[in-house]
């Protein structure tokens, strides 16, 4: 009888520790979403960052910026928020994630160059 109840309680020990540890638990973002999400961001912010060396007048409204990334994505900012604290936890999650986010920027970029400068430069004249 003890090696059946020691077989079973192993058995389940076993299950338990073979269970997908990268499942994302409901209410936290895919990593898709995540991608899709932190691209916009970091995009917003280099924006927002060169807007802010040229204009020493302009306000910092990154809030802004993430509400209004999330609002586009259809994403509730405190939800994004969560799944920040999440994957933060999780950082083999965060960093196959921030891969793909690299991955994609470096993409952008790469076509950015290709297609050339869309302004001119200013020459000074006016």
């Amino acid at each position: 009888m003890r090696i059946k109840i020691f077989l079973f309680i192993s058995a389940l020990w076993l299950l338990a520790s073979c269970s997908n540890s990268n499942k994302v638990p409901e209410g936290i973002l895919s990593h898709k979403q995540m991608v899709d999400l932190l691209v916009d961001i970091h995009l917003s912010e280099a924006i927002n960052g060169q807007r802010f060396r040229l204009d020493k007048t302009t306000k910092n409204f990154s809030n802004d910026l993430y509400f209004s990334i999330c609002k586009k994505h259809g994403v509730d900012p405190d939800v994004f928020a969560q799944s920040v604290l999440y994957y933060g936890k999780h950082p083999k999650q965060y960093d196959v994630i921030y891969d793909q986010v690299l991955n994609r920027l470096n993409e952008m970029e790469e076509q950015v160059k290709k297609e050339g400068p869309k302004l001119k430069p200013d020459d000074g004249k006016q």
